[in-house]
């Protein structure tokens, strides 16, 4: 099962990065296996998905709240 979801559009600000190339084969393969059809959407599902879980970030961003 595809961790990454079809997501629907949001407002958005456009970015440009570099990132190796076989690495983004990869992302590539893995966006056409799961029927992600905009590689955005990967990259900001994967963000999301890793700023859920560091639990470093998430204990800095609630101090954060909390001044």
């Amino acid at each position: 099962m595809a961790i990454i979801k079809v997501k629907k559009k949001l407002e958005k600000e456009q970015i440009r990065i570099s990132i190796e190339n076989n690495l983004l084969e990869k992302i590539k393969k893995y966006c056409e296996w799961a029927g992600v059809t905009r590689q955005e959407d990967f990259f900001e599902q994967a963000a999301e998905y890793i700023l859920s879980k560091d639990k470093d970030w998430i204990t800095h961003t609630s101090k954060q709240a909390s001044v």
